[in-house]
């Protein structure tokens, strides 16, 4: 019983003291759970436990070193206060034990156990931790380098239909980038060579693919479960028509659907394939209820929801049989033979690394882990037996966090007696946000779920915040209890779960309601102030916290218990990715506000080293073109770009390193000349002296000659670039101590991990004071902060893991795309329908665990910042839960879209009361949300804010000051600039690269250039025709200048009127001559073309399907759009074998449909006859594709349909 005078709440309490069996605390943001943890070691020790007995595990070491620190604070406490002299022995024994005690990460106690028990595995005690990754990545590329070479040298045709599958006609990548994956996920697995072993069991269907386990096991009652909705929806919306005589028609049709749907349901029951696919392919479901008017309208509404929502499970039944039952058990049989290989290759380079690394005498964390498990899991080991009788109890901080082979670990160390238990487990699975790091949340769901009945172990729910304001926590538990749940979430986000405001001394005021501030980019027309929503999210954002500051506004001190105005310090701004941190810098620094970047793993990115890794590449080899230009560019030469383009001209085909010579040679510039001729006998000098001396010595001799070090020093953030590049000496230091050798394996190194999205964090400096800090929302995990403002939440969630030919899933096994080699056609699998399914679900599920911890960062006041293109577009995206009837949202609505942050915020308050202040429309709303929640939201379109940062500009200068006042004031910003940090500047890549090595005629509408894949030799001499120097760039288009109209004009003539057409309806003979002839008005057109551009070929497209697509949804279709990427140079051109250049490819993209899924096309004008269709085919697929990559790139969604559309052969080709 707690006493009263205790300030534990009656949960805590329990938390502390309950015992006698497992003990499961799922404890919600801001409950005191490291509090509640300490108290129980406290008292633990109180009772005559030895704290050496304890096995405390930690997710991170500054945890554990927190937690020995309040342990030690405690225990002297406890010392103090003591009267009983055996006690107070006791305490002081314990202090004395705490450094050696087991308080720490596993992989500390893993370290542990395997010094202690080495023995039993047979493995040399004396080793190295691989830490670095570095050297990881250098090992494991040696190791696959030689067993890539084995297997092709034995002739082994599977393995080379394997690296068809999922390489290119270019490299192998694919495959090496497949094997490496598929290693790394298995090794979160107890056992990895069990699990890789598995993995072919899902293909094999000799009697079909559904007697199959994955199909048993997991796809059927996943399918049974959706048919079920989708018949209760359609049962409800039936019964809703039944006595409605004016709804008969409804009726008769969804009675109809609804059979359909049992029709499917009882072949699934029976695994009657034949009955389903027959079933499939007749489904008629396209019919929806119209909306009434009058008296039904209310009625109507609810039933067309029911049949949206019974139709959209119905859709997702649809998405398991993509194929015909035999394409279906065809693709299994032949992929059969790849999964199998695909498991032999990744065991035989696991068995390879492993050897390599006994070898070299050194083990990485996943060894720690596996070792470990090896030595507790064998036969009666004495290790386990060890641990079992040393451990009265296993603690384990942050347990949703943990994955499969770390629980396999942890079950041989506590006591495994029926009845008994001694593990204490604590954490909160709503924040559980490492799925990239293989953490397995439903470990901890599991147990939430079986510890409901005490004879399997206890649970306590402590729901009880002490960190936020009541405010923060009413609009966190308004948003998350119609969002979260099992099937998103995967918890019920229940009256359980629901925040309790714990801390009584918030003064109550209005000023802290949570704040909703939207970017509207598309703004007025014509007005385009930003080019990113993230540009003007991040100024709206930092205006936002000028006015706070000018405004002195007030938050609450809890140190010393009163009001205060608000300081820098207080304030933290959280992203989903460290993306955008580059234009927070600039536009904080801009507006003169302290700025201090947290966790932000870019060293590579940041300007200073890039510039000296691009000069080291050239030491490497001077014909690389890309960084060649970047250093020319740089203060180390200080070329302008005139004087690149000017050197360009001197040599148009060669390698920008041979015009740079013949420059020397025979340029007329002899300013240029003189600066060319210094640069490159330093060049040489440089090369000279990599070959004979040491890498960091190289690097330091880079310094000194170019003053490069002296010259960042003096650059704002100079303190932290100087650091920076003093960091790159050391690192070159380790790598060379590795045993490693050779400039070139060390720019591969980078390379590498620059590949691979490894970059490191910059060395620490002394920090900012009273700066806003900005961090990611996985950075802030465990933190708390007066103001939390939550950027780029209009960001989608990353789909990447979805556009690769395979996908992982730790119960499901992989999942694999099947290339038909001859088509060129890709084929998802079941098992990759299936994996993908899941893990898209698991996607969402943790970005909603995201938004729970960045809301739960917040004590006193949240700001959600994003962007729509509109204010209609929002209540477009927001609307759809209007017609909801269930508090929770329907999964369809959570689990699909863009913006998804956004939407699921906007769907939320949609059906709250506030909202209709803000929209008329939430008045009809089919569900009231009652909830103690109060909001704002604020919409600025571009104008706005640029009339918003001009006036804050003309207050700041407005204000007339005495000449001392003025002086101190500089002082004051000369002093602030100088101890100004700056951790985060990416470099600006594009300006020198496109002015060297641009490949224009690859991407230049292929009305005029048609060029799939050049051949880099027969095209030097075609290159230098378009190269951007040879014309300037504001000179009259040719189509308007000439008067000869040959085919090109006439091409680019047409893409004009389909560029500039409206799209708000469908196009006559008479609104095109209209339109025509306006553009020839205006300048846009000639006569002579305007004659010449084919009316009724453009009036034949808009009359075809797709062309009645774009008609239909004008706002999601983009003409015109260009891109930029860079691209390996061996890509674009076949014979260039040095696959290290890149070139920065541009164009401009036709138009595409931007939706969940992306649909791309593209024009064509060329004459399209019987016998060159394959031609032009073959011609176009490798701009289309590169087009396809741009897209998916940029937006992270899938292209999932593409097409040519040839004008004058009035054809339309879908390209895969």
């Amino acid at each position: 019983m707690r006493p009263e005078n205790e300030r534990f709440t009656d949960r805590q309490w329990q938390a502390v003291f309950d015992g006698g069996n497992n003990l499961l605390v799922s404890a919600s943001a801001g409950s005191g759970k490291t509090t509640v943890l300490v108290r129980r070691v406290i008292e633990k020790l109180k009772s005559g436990s030895d704290i050496d007995r304890l096995l405390i595990v930690t997710f991170t070491e500054a945890a554990a070193s927190e937690m020995k620190e309040r342990i030690e604070k405690a225990l002297r406490q406890s010392i103090n206060e003591e009267g009983n002299s055996q006690l107070r022995a006791h305490y002081v024994k314990q202090l004395v034990l705490l450094p050696q005690a087991n308080i720490s990460t596993l992989h500390a106690f893993c370290m542990t156990v395997i010094k202690r028990f080495y023995y039993l595995i047979d493995l040399d005690p004396v080793f190295r931790l691989l830490s670095d990754e570095t050297e990881k990545l250098l090992l494991q590329e040696e190791v696959w380098t030689q067993l890539r070479e084995d297997y092709y040298a034995s002739d082994d045709e599977v393995f080379f239909k394997l690296t068809e599958n999922f390489g290119s006609d270019r490299s192998d990548e694919g495959l090496t980038d497949l094997v490496m994956r598929l290693y790394q996920f298995a090794c979160a697995a107890p056992d990895p060579n069990a699990w890789l072993e598995k993995l072919p069991e899902n293909y094999q269907a000799k009697e079909g693919f559904q007697n199959t386990a994955l199909y048993q096991e997991n796809i059927k009652p996943a399918v049974s479960a959706e048919l079920e909705l989708a018949r209760v929806n359609y049962a409800k919306a039936i019964a809703m028509c039944q006595n409605e005589e004016k709804l008969l028609k409804d009726l008769e049709l969804l009675t109809n659907q609804l059979d359909q749907v049992n029709r499917i349901s009882t072949a699934i029951s029976n695994d009657d394939m034949t009955a389903l696919f027959a079933q499939m392919e007749g489904l008629d479901l396209k019919t929806n209820i119209r909306k009434k008017r009058g008296e039904l309208a209310e009625l109507s509404v609810s039933v067309k929801e029911l049949q949206a929502t019974a139709k959209e499970s119905v859709s997702q039944v649809t998405t398991y049989f993509p194929y015909p039952e035999a394409v279906m058990n065809d693709l299994l049989a032949k992929s059969y033979d790849l999964v199998v290989k695909m498991s032999e290759v990744t065991k035989a380079f696991s068995r390879a690394y492993t050897q390599k690394k006994l070898a070299k005498g050194v083990l990485d964390f996943n060894d720690l882990e596996h070792y470990t498990l090896a030595i507790l899991a064998a036969p009666q080991s004495p290790a386990a037996n060890y641990y079992q009788a040393k451990f009265t109890e296993v603690m384990v901080d942050e347990y949703q966090d943990v994955n499969r082979l770390q629980e396999a670990i942890l079950s041989y160390v506590r006591d495994n007696t029926e009845n008994a238990g001694n593990m204490f487990m604590v954490g909160d699975v709503k924040q559980s946000i490492y799925a990239f790091r293989l953490a397995d949340p439903t470990l901890f769901i599991e147990k939430y779920n079986s510890y409901h009945h005490e004879d399997n172990g206890r649970r306590i729910v402590l729901s009880e915040n002490f960190r936020s304001r009541k405010e923060v926590l009413d609009f966190t538990n308004l948003v998350f209890e119609q969002l979260m749940d099992e099937r998103v979430g995967q918890i019920n986000y229940d009256e359980a779960a629901a925040l309790v405001a714990g801390f009584p001394n918030f003064p109550a005021s209005d000023a802290f309601q949570t704040e909703l501030l939207i970017f509207e980019k598309g703004g007025k027309e014509d007005v385009k102030h930003f080019e990113t929503r993230q540009a003007g999210e991040i100024q709206l954002t930092a205006l936002k916290i000028k006015e706070l500051m000018t405004q002195s506004f007030e938050i609450y001190d809890k140190e010393k218990k009163q009001m205060r105005p608000v300081e820098y310090g207080d304030i933290v701004i959280l992203t989903p990715t460290k993306g955008n941190n580059q234009i927070i810098v600039d536009t904080f620094y801009e507006l003169g506000i302290p700025l201090e970047i947290t966790d932000a793993e870019s060293y590579f990115q940041t300007t200073e080293i890039q510039t000296i890794i691009s000069l080291l590449k050239i030491i490497d080899n001077p014909y690389n073109d890309i960084p060649l230009a970047s250093v020319l560019r740089s203060p180390i030469v200080g070329l302008l770009e005139d004087e690149l383009a000017q050197i360009r001209l001197q040599n148009k085909t060669g390698f920008y390193y041979e015009a740079l010579r013949d420059y020397e040679s025979y340029g007329t510039d002899e300013q240029l000349k003189a600066k060319i001729q210094v640069f490159l006998a330093q060049l040489e000098s440089w090369r000279a002296f990599s070959k004979r001396n040491a890498l960091p010595d190289l690097i330091w001799r880079l310094y000194e000659e170019t003053a490069y070090l002296d010259y960042c020093l003096g650059l704002p953030n100079g303190i932290q670039r100087h650091a920076n590049l003093i960091a790159l000496v050391e690192r070159a230091k380790n790598y060379e101590k590795s045993n490693f050798r050779g400039l070139y394996q060390f720019i591969r190194l980078i390379e590498k991990m620059q590949e691979k999205d490894l970059d490191l964090a910059e060395p620490a400096t002394k920090s900012v004071e009273n700066a806003v800090r900005v961090m990611t929302i996985h950075g802030s995990k465990g933190l708390e902060f007066p103001l939390v403002f939550l950027l780029d939440m209009a960001r989608d969630i990353n789909r990447l893991d979805f556009n690769r030919n395979y996908i992982f899933e730790e119960h499901l096994g992989a999942g694999i795309k099947y290339i038909d080699q001859m088509r060129q056609v890709s084929y998802e699998t079941m098992p990759y329908q299936a994996i993908k399914q899941v893990r898209l679900n698991k996607a969402f599920s943790e970005e909603m665990r995201k938004l729970y911890v960045a809301l739960t960062r917040a004590e006193q006041k949240l700001y959600l910042v994003g962007s729509y293109e509109s204010k209609e577009k929002a209540l477009q995206a927001w609307q759809s839960a209007l017609t909801q009837e269930s508090r929770i949202l329907n999964p369809a609505l959570r689990l699909k879209g863009s913006h998804v942050l956004l939407n699921w915020v906007g769907m939320t308050l949609m059906r709250h009361p506030d909202m209709e202040a803000i929209f008329t429309e939430a008045k009809d709303r089919s569900y009231t949300v009652e909830s103690p929640a109060h909001f704002t939201i604020q919409w600025f379109d571009q104008e706005d804010v640029k009339n918003w940062r001009e006036n804050y500009e003309k207050l700041e200068n407005s204000s007339v000051a005495t000449p001392e006042e003025n002086l101190s004031s500089d002082i004051t910003r000369i002093k602030e600039r100088l101890d100004f940090i700056y951790p985060y500047e990416k470099a600006t890549q594009t300006t020198s690269y496109q002015s060297v090595t641009e490949i224009k005629r690859v991407f230049e509408d292929p009305d005029n250039t048609q060029e799939n894949r050049l051949d880099w030799q027969s095209n030097l001499e075609k290159q230098q025709t378009v190269n951007r120097y040879t014309a300037e760039s504001l000179a009259v288009p040719k189509f308007v200048a000439e008067t000869t109209q040959d085919a090109a004009s006439v091409g680019t003539a047409t893409h004009t009127v389909l560029q500039l057409l409206e799209l708000t309806q469908a196009p006559t003979e008479t609104t095109l001559e209209q339109f025509i002839a306006k553009l020839v008005a205006n300048g846009i057109l000639t006569t002579e073309l305007a004659q010449e551009v084919s009316i009724p070929d453009i009036l034949w497209f808009f009359n075809t399907p797709l062309g009645q697509e774009l008609l239909s949804q004008p706002e999601k279709v983009h003409r015109e759009e260009p891109f930029a990427m860079l691209q390996k140079t061996t890509t674009i051109f076949k014979d260039y074998d040095n696959s290290v250049d890149e070139l920065l490819i541009h164009g401009i993209i036709d138009g595409y449909v931007l939706d969940d899924e992306i649909l791309l096309y593209d024009f064509k004008t060329d004459h399209l006859w019987q016998g060159n269709e394959a031609e032009l085919v073959n011609r176009y697929q490798g701009q289309i594709n590169l087009y396809r990559q741009a897209l998916t790139e940029t937006y992270q969604r899938p292209v999932t349909k593409s097409y040519l559309i040839f004008l004058k052969g009035r054809k339309i080709i879908s390209l895969l």
